[in-house]
This record gives structure tokens, sequence and C-alpha cells, in this order.
């Protein structure tokens, strides 16, 4: 009887949690991430008014290339543990993205397009919360003279300035390598969600740099972030590899890296 009794009070209590549980909002503010091809930053924007933003963000070249896309409170529909939202983009593609709450400090998407009957492509990453300018406008701000030195340079490859992303702290992170020939060289990693311009760095001379065919070794500074950087040249203007640091003889901290190379387009 007791066992009877208990099973229909936890009964009743799921059912009581079913007819109360909240529909998920989107309340005003910023977000970013870094889509899962590694190509683009993407941020989310929700304001007071009815007009939102979704911004793509082109990693190679400099985060020069921006698509911005609106969209109203009417492209927004939300339920329990997720909100989906529409947008429309060229030749009448609709894009949806679906989030869910992340630990909450963020959203989980999925992001995928169609036309019609066809579907095109879907991607999932992440986008957390940011409280000031986003990650793109900071890193521009702050790096400018980099980007427009980097177009004008005319060094021999692979020397020269490169821009990707970063797998840090086991998370895709927008990264910058400055591979000299004759000076200084430093790999610099720019988290997301931070309200400062945070800028992790690790240096290296051209002494510590071994150049071989289209494997690059570099030994760098930084005891626990990438003291050693192991590179492959994919095509003139990509590079892709692996950073880690050694403690005790052991590799730790690996992160995959995948950059390419700024230039005069």
């Amino acid at each position: 009887m007791r066992t009877i009794l208990l099973t229909l009070f936890i009964a009743s209590l799921s059912l009581s949690n079913i007819g109360n549980a909240k529909t998920m909002e989107m309340p005003p503010g910023l977000w970013e991430g870094i889509a899962d091809d590694e190509l683009t930053f993407r941020l989310l924007e929700i304001t007071d008014s009815d007009e939102h933003y979704f911004y793509e963000i082109v990693i190679p070249g400099g985060l020069k290339k921006v698509r911005r896309t609106a969209f109203t409170n009417n492209d927004i529909k939300c339920i329990e543990n997720r909100c989906t939202i529409n947008t429309i983009i060229e030749d009448n593609v609709t894009r949806t993205l679906t989030l869910s709450p992340y630990l909450g400090i963020g959203f989980s998407v999925l992001e995928s397009s169609y036309k019609g009957d066809d579907s095109y492509l879907s991607r999932t990453y992440r986008l957390v919360k940011q409280e000031a300018k986003s990650t793109p406008r900071k890193f521009v701000e702050n790096r400018k003279h980099l980007i427009l030195d980097a177009e004008k340079s005319l060094v021999e490859h692979p020397y020269g300035t490169w821009v990707g992303v970063m797998q840090y702290l086991d998370k895709p992170e927008l990264a910058l390598l400055q591979l000299n020939e004759h000076k200084q060289g430093t790999l610099s990693v720019y988290s997301k969600g931070t309200n400062t311009f945070q800028e992790t760095q690790t240096h290296f001379s051209p002494d510590n740099v071994s150049i071989n065919g289209k494997v690059i070794e570099i030994e760098a500074s930084h005891t626990t972030f990438a003291s050693n950087i192991l590179l492959f040249v994919k095509a003139e203007g990509m590079i892709h590899g692996y950073t880690y640091a050694l403690h005790k003889g052991y590799p730790a901290g690996t992160g995959e890296i995948k950059l390419y190379r700024i230039k005069n387009q």
C-alpha cells in the first residue's frame, strides 16, 4: 500500500512540474561563438527593440568580411527547453538556429539552412555571453596595425602573419601567429566571453624555429601554454597542426590549431 501511495505521489509531483514548466526566453544581450567549420565567428545580438541581428565574421583574411542578418520577434519561437530563430539569407534560403541552454553561460546551437525541400548544410557550435564589445571587434581595434602590416608584407612563405582558430582549454578560440625570419615571433590566443581584451601569448626566437619542407617545428617560451608548436603546410594560404606544453617530460595541454595567412587580396 505504501509503495502504491509513493508511486502516486511521485507521478502527481511530476505532472505538477510539467504543468509549471516555464517557456524559455531570449533576453537582450550579445552572445559569441565560433562555428565548427572554424572559418567564421558567429554573433547573436538580441536587442530591447523588435529588430535583432545575427553576424557572420569570416576569420581568414583578418575578420574583415561581415554578413549581418536582421530578424524580428516574430522570427523567434520558444518552448520549455529551446528557442528557434528563423532568418532569411540570400536567394531566399532559410536559416534556422535552434538554441538550448548550456551550463547557464550560453547556448548550444544547431544551425541549418534549407530552401524549399532542399537542405544545404548544418553545423553546431556554442555561444557564450559577452557583456562588453565582441571579441572580433576588440581584436580588430587592438591588432589592426598587424593586419595592415601583414597585407603590405612581401615575406617569403611560410613566414608572415596568420590568423585562425586554436583549441584552447577545450574551446575553439581566435588565434594569431606571427612567424618571422629574423625577429621574435608570437602565438596569441583571444578568449571569448571576456569583458577586457584578453590575450594569452607565447614567444619564440628565429633560432627556435625549424622549417623542413612542409613541416614547421617551434619551441616557445611559455611553460604551460603552447611551449611546443608543430605545424604542417597544407597549402600556400593554410597551415594546420598542434600545440602542447611539456610537463615532466610528457605532453600536456594539447590543442589543435588551424591558421590562414593574412595577405593583400
